[in-house]
């Protein structure tokens, strides 16, 4: 990448494009803007999908003379479409965030390039590939770039449906960010440039590891080896920082690291020995990432030391749904899993601090991690109620042991950094940073960036957004802000609290998996009270029932948004592990008829423990007609051993009894 010179508050570089855009197709627009023909309807049916691959350059300074868009065009239609042509449009810079989210609907007739013919006729199912260039400026038939800023740019297809006449039928727009023009204008820095704070997520798309009570390592799939490897998205997280940070060290200090113990954990277990996969099939087969994951593990150690770390609830479990269930010991757990972080990686994360799926906790959870200690949450500032003041906001009406304040993180940029339908660009994630730092009217002291916790972008587009935010720092258009400044500062403002909507409840994991975590999570501690150390088995009870716990955990990861058949299945497993533990204790039936010597003569059972530990039970005889139990004593039992347990019981009259 060419690096950006700053001087005399002017960038001198171009940022070269560095590979697919993935930009969404948007087909059946309103008008249609043929060369010298008025605008007509389009067709509704949607004729062709239109894929950008490229767009050169994606910001746009003195260097660069004009812009190429390349991409593919595909006949999804029904019938053939013929004179096919495509040319760039563009609109007038965006002055405020609404035209940013809005730059879909952005009118785009400001200036156009001549259109390119790209295909004579397309058949149904056929793809051309398209490559369309226009001039930045000039006075005839170019974008006549004049100012800089962010523009929208209009990638237009137009075509001739069979039976039909010429109008546009697929079109996307991209946003362009133009920092200095050639013999023009170049931006100039904001008298306080904004300070801005990245949250960097290294998080898995979902749990894999199955809980087990034989200490096996087993995971649903292998495909956290391919994640961690070369080329895998859990390795362009990392290495893109590693390699923006290699060209300038100052971009770290604005990077805040998420990270789950679970991944750590797992990724740590992984690398120290063999471990197994779970086919489809069911079939355990050795796994392919010892390799992976050490090599992985030591550049994520790398790059975080002396950095500052967030640490997730185990699992990135669902705070909000677990508070809800009432599994009140679970919540501890997840959160006090940090230590993990330490451990694996020797580094200390922040502590207190708390970054919620969807931006938001509800009353209940707030005043949960309140009893826990001083809590400060990096919330969405569209659920922060009657704000007063700035950032960090303290919660005023909140009745808990602890305070909790508030930090609002940026809603224009986290959200532009979504995934696009077609393949997650971060070509709109770019221009909302440029906009924010460069040409955004309102003064920005905090930004507080918050991409989403599964980011799917490849390692080049990572580096392309890291490359922008090295440069804006380098040329001293933005602060580059530590989160634990941020948080280390008195609080400026008053929030009355955080709202929580129906639409958050809905994304919640659902209180059908909540339920059975509650039952099960009660059935666990109900084992773990029973059982008890064996000098001889050496083995600890709680380390015995742990992997039921995570296994709980990872049940209610937010992962499983929006997907909760998915969390329903893991649960399940859950609940099959712990009724294995269940039935290992068994009373051993003689399968032979037993005689009493007389009304009162004590009844023999014997009662088998097939677990690892020693184990207290409870014998319950069920009252019946001529049969009444005196009392119960409790028996305990060491691990893999049998003991008979008389029950003392009053026969009333002859016969046989079951």
């Amino acid at each position: 990448m060419t690096r950006w010179k700053a001087g005399a508050g002017f960038l001198m570089a171009a940022l070269l494009a560095l590979g697919p855009l993935g930009a969404p197709a948007v087909a059946a627009a309103d008008s249609a803007d043929s060369a010298g023909t008025a605008a007509q309807p389009a067709d509704r049916a949607q004729n062709l999908r239109l894929d950008v691959d490229a767009m050169t350059p994606r910001v746009v300074t003195s260097a660069a003379k004009e812009l190429t868009v390349t991409g593919r065009i595909t006949n999804v239609g029904d019938r053939r479409v013929d004179e096919v042509q495509v040319r760039l449009q563009r609109g007038e810079p965006v002055r405020s965030d609404a035209q940013m989210r809005g730059l879909g609907a952005a009118k785009t007739d400001s200036a156009s390039s001549p259109f390119v013919s790209v295909a004579e006729s397309l058949d149904r199912g056929d793809t051309v590939s398209f490559k369309v260039t226009a001039a930045l400026r000039g006075a005839d038939q170019s974008l006549a770039l004049a100012e800089t800023g962010v523009y929208p740019v209009l990638v237009n297809v137009n075509g001739q449906p069979e039976y039909g006449g010429q109008e546009r039928l697929a079109e996307a727009t991209l946003p362009l960010p133009v920092l200095s023009l050639a013999g023009g204008p170049a931006v100039r820095r904001k008298p306080s440039p904004p300070a801005v704070t990245f949250i960097w997520p290294v998080l898995d798309t979902q749990p894999r590891r199955l809980s087990t009570t034989d200490g096996q390592v087993v995971l649903t799939d292998d495909d956290l080896a391919a994640s961690l490897s070369v080329g895998g998205r859990l390795f362009g997280l990392v290495n893109s920082v590693t390699t923006a940070a290699a060209a300038n060290s100052t971009l770290l200090r604005s990077m805040c690291f998420a990270l789950d113990p679970d991944l750590l954990q797992t990724v740590d277990a992984m690398a120290k020995s063999g471990y197994l996969v779970r086919t489809a099939g069911g079939q355990l087969v050795a796994g392919k990432g010892t390799a992976a994951a050490k090599d992985w593990l030591s550049r994520l150690g790398e790059l975080v030391r002396g950095q500052c770390v967030i640490s997730v609830p185990f699992s990135d479990a669902d705070l909000v749904a677990l508070s809800r269930s009432g599994a009140f010991d679970l919540s501890p757990l997840s959160l006090g899993s940090s230590s993990v972080v330490s451990q694996l990686l020797g580094v200390q994360p922040a502590k207190d601090l708390y970054w919620p799926s969807g931006g938001t906790f509800d009353q209940r959870t707030l005043v949960d991690l309140a009893s826990l200690g001083p809590a400060t949450v990096l919330a969405d500032p569209g659920h922060l109620r009657d704000r007063r003041g700035k950032a960090p906001y303290q919660v005023s009406r909140l009745q808990a042991p602890h305070p909790v304040r508030a930090l609002p993180l940026d809603p224009l940029l986290s959200r532009s950094l979504t995934p696009s339908r077609s393949g997650g660009a971060l070509q709109v994630g770019m221009a909302s940073l440029a906009f924010r730092t460069l040409f955004d009217p309102r003064t920005s002291e905090q930004v507080i960036v918050a991409p989403p916790r599964r980011w799917t972008a490849s390692e080049s587009e990572l580096g392309t957004f890291l490359g922008l935010a090295r440069d804006l720092f380098a040329g001293g258009y933005a602060t580059p802000q530590s989160l634990m400044q941020v948080t280390s500062g008195a609080n400026r403002g008053t929030t009355v609290g955080l709202s929580y909507t129906p639409q958050d409840s809905a994304h919640e994991v659902p209180r059908t998996v909540t339920t059975s975590v509650y039952r099960i999570n009660h059935t666990k501690r109900d084992l773990l009270e029973a059982m008890d150390d064996d000098n001889a088995s050496d083995v600890d009870p709680t380390q015995l029932l742990a992997p039921m716990q995570y296994g709980l955990l990872r049940g209610v990861s937010t992962a499983w948004r929006g997907h909760p058949d998915r969390a329903t299945a893991w649960v399940e497993y859950v609940d099959q592990q712990v009724a294995a533990l269940c039935s290992k204790v068994v009373v051993r039936n003689p399968n032979r008829p037993l005689a009493l010597a007389s009304g009162d003569s004590p009844i023999p059972v014997n009662v088998y423990n097939g677990l690892p530990v020693a184990i207290v039970v409870r014998i319950e005889l069920t009252a019946s007609a001529g049969l009444r139990p005196v009392r119960f004593t409790d028996i305990r039992i060491p691990a893999q051993s049998s003991r008979g347990a008389p029950i003392t019981a009053e026969v009333i009259r002859a016969g046989r009894f079951t």
